[in-house]
């Protein structure tokens, strides 16, 4: 939804939905006439980033994903050849996030250094972010700071710049952060979820490569066989009104980042 305005085709996300319906819906719609044939379609695979989490991203159990999301994106290549129109389709193949491997022996337990009665947890694991209770802010953070090689602990003011993650009310006022792989968590919690901080998660500082998605892109309006450095995927937007020719609502991306791609 953009601005309040529903696409003309869509569907509310259902997980029970197979790949190979929705790329044949795709399909379908591509079948319609050209007054009522969508000129922008998103599909949405699920799988790499379900079973990611519960192997891990490295684990031998995620070749047959891999391999199956290979299939999925063969089945729509061929069905857009097989209607003529895969020369004339533009495509994009991306992700929202990159995924990398936890372990229960790479722990961190605020427990350890911390009443967890003094002060409000709002998120856990690669970030733990504090309310702490009333006066007790300069209290906690003096508590927290430096105790954990592998943590680093922010004033939310104090957040690198590049996370725009400081000037929000809702954004609690201390902010620890893991390194990547790495979790944090409490002793209780840790015992009674044997289970936990296995296979693979996200949300660790994007400067982290395994925090990173992938771009993959083909048709008419991009260059041949380039290779681009890694860019941010807040441009994407840009690139996609551009190629389709209309104008972007307001957003924080640019277009010049990622126009180096585009055939002139």
């Amino acid at each position: 939804m953009i601005n309040g305005e529903q696409p003309t085709y869509w569907y509310p996300y259902d997980g029970s939905v197979s790949n190979e319906e929705i790329i044949n819906q795709a399909l379908d719609w591509l079948d319609l006439p050209i007054d009522e044939r969508p000129r922008f379609i998103t599909l949405y695979f699920n799988d790499a980033n379900y079973w990611g989490h519960i192997y891990g991203p490295e684990a031998t159990e995620m070749d047959p994903v891999i391999q199956g999301l290979d299939s999925d994106i063969g089945m729509l290549m061929g069905g857009l050849n097989d209607r003529d129109i895969l020369e004339n389709v533009n495509i994009i193949i991306t992700s929202d996030h990159g995924m990398t491997s936890q372990s229960r022996d790479r722990m961190i337990f605020l427990d350890d250094y911390i009443n967890l009665d003094s002060m409000m947890v709002i998120d856990w694991t690669t970030m733990a972010t504090i309310r702490p209770n009333e006066g007790l802010d300069s209290i906690i953070y003096s508590q927290l700071s430096g105790v954990h090689e592998k943590m680093d602990v922010y004033w939310k003011e104090e957040m690198p710049e590049r996370l725009h993650y400081s000037n929000h009310r809702r954004i609690p006022p201390i902010i620890c952060m893991a390194d990547q792989g790495w979790s944090i968590s409490t002793h209780e919690y840790f015992d009674n979820h044997p289970d936990a901080y296995t296979g693979g998660t996200h949300g660790y500082d994007p400067v982290y490569k395994d925090m990173q998605g992938i771009f993959i892109c083909n048709g008419p309006s991009f260059k041949d066989g380039l290779l681009v450095d890694s860019f941010q995927n807040i441009h994407i937007y840009n690139l996609i009104a551009y190629v389709l020719g209309v104008t972007p609502t307001e957003n924080d991306g640019d277009l010049n980042a990622v126009i180096s791609m585009l055939e002139p």
